[in-house]
């Protein structure tokens, strides 16, 4: 199971070095939330100690009704990731996608990734 593992922790990281890198001042902890991740990466987050949800809670449409979410697990009490290397793509999308652009300036210098292609790596990743 390592050997496929460490495959499909490669694969992850094809499609990361996919996203433009938006300079991330660490500014925005308040958007920093409990987000489904595709199944691997919850598995890498929990064996690191950081269970992260497969499956959005709440959902989306509850979030956006109530505006609230809980705290990601990576969250440390300074504000800064605690699993940065290993973070998710949703995470990594943050700030680089046209849907998802940073409240504090941050963008990739190349412009913001289209949404459409994020969604493409998104899919990538959840088959993965």
């Amino acid at each position: 199971m390592s050997d496929w593992n460490d495959r499909r922790d490669e694969m992850l990281g094809e499609v990361y070095a996919k996203v433009p890198d938006a300079g991330c001042k660490g500014l925005c902890q308040d958007q920093c939330t409990s987000i489904a991740g595709s199944r691997r990466e919850a598995q890498r987050m929990a064996e690191a100690g950081f269970p992260i949800p497969t499956t959005a809670r709440p959902t989306l449409r509850e979030y956006n009704r109530t505006g609230v979410a809980e705290p990601c697990a990576a969250l440390g009490a300074d504000g800064r990731c605690q699993a940065y290397e290993i973070r998710p793509l949703i995470c990594r999308l943050w700030g680089s996608v046209q849907g998802l652009p940073c409240p504090h300036g941050c963008r990739p210098e190349g412009g913001l990734m289209p949404d459409s292609e994020a969604s493409q790596l998104i899919r990538r990743a959840k088959r993965i």
